[in-house]
């Protein structure tokens, strides 16, 4: 049976209701004030029902909502004093209703739905309590896999509140000792901790360091370039260099880049609320307070995510919402936060930005649309590809297919298609440049390109390989259909051909033949596929299958060495790659 690496995402369904929202419901408050309701006042959040799943302090190193790659960021991330094997405690009563073990991701998770109906999630653990390792390791050595994701019932692992369920690590995709920490309904929607009562020592307001304009007149939108520029505290309040702005532009949108910061720690995290004003008329709301899994990637929308890759992750939030962007983190909209200038007058813009300790940092500035003004530039246009983002879409051509459904782009597209000729060996098509990697999609959707020269023994080998323009390369799997392989995009940039025929590379760490591990304690080793990716892993120990850690950050494997009999003993790995190749290596070793 064929285990997967990553585990396959559930849902719960238990007997919380789904609740409704209401995206105009955020009531304006006083300018500077910091007073601020949750976007749903129709859900109860319990308060003092949830304890600290930690007994040090809790500070900060990323918080519910911060712009991260392809994704807002689900949780509280609880820094750990940069150490491993801090212990976890269940902050109320209820029952672990999850396990997830997976190598990138959460790595270790665990989920405990209590009996108010609410569901806490921890990730990155370092391993569980006894009681969990049991069960853990049950399942996994009946599946064979060390990829799990599966469901316990009610009565299997009950907790109380104050149990030590895990201690705390860096598994999965952590950037360092962390805690992860959730707070989700039983269908999977993500709330902010901040809600129930997780407030921490805050009185520093957020940061504003610099904006970017945007025209939004149908005949500049996509042909201009946006306007950057710096800011200065003055005052208490920040404002522009220029005391009215005047743009070439009857419509304007604008981005901030902002982030905020909390007492004893140096890392940025991102803000709660920010709030448009023009000429004292709220236009757009933003407010951190709940997100779906799916709505995570929304993130590409919400910031200049262009800029976002390119400068380090820097976030300049829109104030602007792109018609295709769904996510319910907006409210109380005026023509989606477009500020239309087209009266001539001098708009006073009013901003602020809270985080969810009511520190409020505040941008003012006027805008005048004017006919002289050159403030933007004017681009290329020259394109072939134009897509509409409230219909589905397709480009066809004899050797390139790309199919985009409806709803999938948060706004229009367009761009240039090129073909050329590959001039690298091992690619079996032309190399499709469809638009550029700046553009990205909500979900995948599917991409075909025509085979040139592939033989015929190569057919089931070959992948789509996707390439952005900083040369990164991504497989995107794909299956030979009329001359075709037919596999699946999330964003434009560069599609072509190639062929996986190798098996996964295996180095050993610090085993080797007739060695003697008692010393080491562990057998450790590296796996690294270069093309399609690594989809599944065995290992046996004397012939028997166990379980083998995997960190895929790091693409290491680690086997502890515990209850062996003195003696030669004989250690199997056994991997293979999305395109079914497989490699083995076996030693003998001595305890």
């Amino acid at each position: 049976m064929l285990k997967k690496l990553l585990g396959i995402i559930g849902l719960h369904v238990l007997m919380l209701l789904s609740v409704s929202f209401n995206k105009d419901i955020l009531v304006p408050y006083p300018q500077g004030s910091g007073n601020l309701q949750p976007l749903n006042d129709s859900i109860v959040y319990p308060q003092n029902y949830f304890k600290s799943p930690l007994d040090i302090p809790l500070t900060l190193a990323g918080n519910f909502g911060e712009p991260r790659k392809l994704h807002f960021h689900t949780g509280l991330d609880f820094r750990t004093n940069q150490m491993e094997g801090l212990k976890v405690y269940a902050p109320a009563d209820g029952y672990v209703s999850r396990i997830k073990v997976e190598g990138a991701g959460y790595g270790n998770a665990l989920y405990i739905t209590h009996t108010n109906g609410w569901v806490t999630v921890y990730g990155h653990l370092q391993k569980f309590n006894e009681q969990i390792m049991q069960r853990l390791r049950k399942e996994q050595n009946g599946k064979e896999s060390f990829a799990v994701d599966f469901k316990l019932s009610k009565n299997e692992i009950p907790v109380k509140q104050g149990d030590v369920v895990a201690l705390s690590g860096n598994t999965g995709g952590s950037g360092g000792p962390h805690l992860h920490f959730e707070i989700r309904d039983t269908l999977d929607n993500v709330y902010n901790p901040m809600l129930f009562g997780y407030k921490l020592k805050d009185n520093i307001k957020p940061t504003v360091s610099g904006m970017k304009f945007y025209a939004m007149d149908d005949d500049l939108k996509y042909s201009t370039e946006g306007y950057r520029s710096k800011v200065a505290l003055v005052n208490g309040i920040y404002n522009l260099p220029v005391s009215t702005l005047e743009v070439n532009t009857k419509k304007i949108g604008f981005s901030v880049h902002t982030f905020d910061k909390l007492e004893g720690t140096e890392n940025y995290i991102g803000i709660y609320n920010m709030t448009v004003f023009d000429n004292d008329k709220m236009v757009y709301q933003y407010q951190i307070d709940k997100i779906s899994f799916p709505e995570k990637r929304s993130v590409v929308s919400h910031v200049d995510y262009p800029v976002f890759l390119a400068e380090s992750r820097r976030s300049l939030h829109k104030c602007y919402v792109e018609p295709g962007n769904t996510c319910q983190v907006y409210a109380n909209l005026v023509d989606g936060g477009v500020v239309n200038l087209e009266d001539g007058k001098p708009h006073n813009i009013h901003i602020e930005i809270s985080d969810f300790s009511g520190n409020v940092s505040q941008v003012d500035f006027k805008l005048k649309y004017a006919t002289a003004a050159t403030l933007f530039k004017p681009k290329s246009t020259d394109y072939d590809i134009n897509f509409q983002y409230d219909k589905p879409n397709s480009f066809n051509n004899s050797d390139f297919r790309v199919d985009i459904p409806k709803g999938l782009l948060f706004d229009n597209v367009f761009a240039r298609y090129t073909p050329t000729l590959a001039t690298e060996p091992g690619i079996y098509s032309k190399v499709h440049q469809f638009g550029n990697s700046d553009i990205l999609a909500y979900d995948w959707f599917s991409v075909a390109v025509k085979a040139e020269g592939l033989p015929e023994n190569l057919k089931d080998k070959a992948v789509i390989m996707y390439k952005d323009k900083t040369g990164a390369k991504a497989c995107r799997g794909g299956k030979y259909e009329n001359g075709f392989i037919v596999g699946k995009g999330r964003e434009f940039g560069q599609y072509y051909i190639a062929v996986d025929t190798t098996g996964p590379r295996i180095t050993p760490v610090n085993i080797a033949p007739g060695r003697n591990m008692r010393k080491y304690g562990k057998i450790q080793l590296k796996m690294t596929d270069a093309v399609s990716g690594i989809i599944d892993f065995d290992t046996y120990l004397d012939g028997k299958w166990v379980v083998t850690t995997y960190d895929a950050k790091n693409a290491l494997l680690t086997f502890p060495l515990t209850g062996l009999a003195a003696g030669e003993h004989t250690y199997k790995l056994v991997v293979e790659d999305e395109r079914h190749n497989k490699s083995e290596y076996s030693v003998k070793f001595v305890w």
